[in-house]
């Protein structure tokens, strides 16, 4: 039983690792491409404050989705997984 929770702690951290490296990577190329955007369109005023106004509410929805697809599937896929081989 104790090798079970090392494991899912191992598998939590690890997760977290995943979830937070791909969340900044993706955070950085849409933040790259606005404010490419922004200076092609020689719009008028702060860059940093344009492109954090579009990126907080691409952020909230890529959590969600990064949420299912680094968390859930995996646990779910290990946990069927488990279930079939037993």
């Amino acid at each position: 039983m104790l090798n079970i929770g090392r494991m899912a702690i191992i598998l939590i951290v690890v997760l977290t690792l995943v979830y937070v490296c791909v969340f900044l990577y993706w955070r950085s190329g849409v933040r790259e491409r606005l404010e490419e955007d922004w200076v092609m369109e020689g719009r008028p005023g702060d860059r940093d404050t344009w492109v954090d106004e579009r990126v907080a509410p691409k952020a909230r929805r890529i959590s969600r989705w990064l949420i299912l697809f680094v968390y859930v599937l995996p646990i779910t896929a290990l946990s069927v997984f488990v279930y079939v081989t037993n």
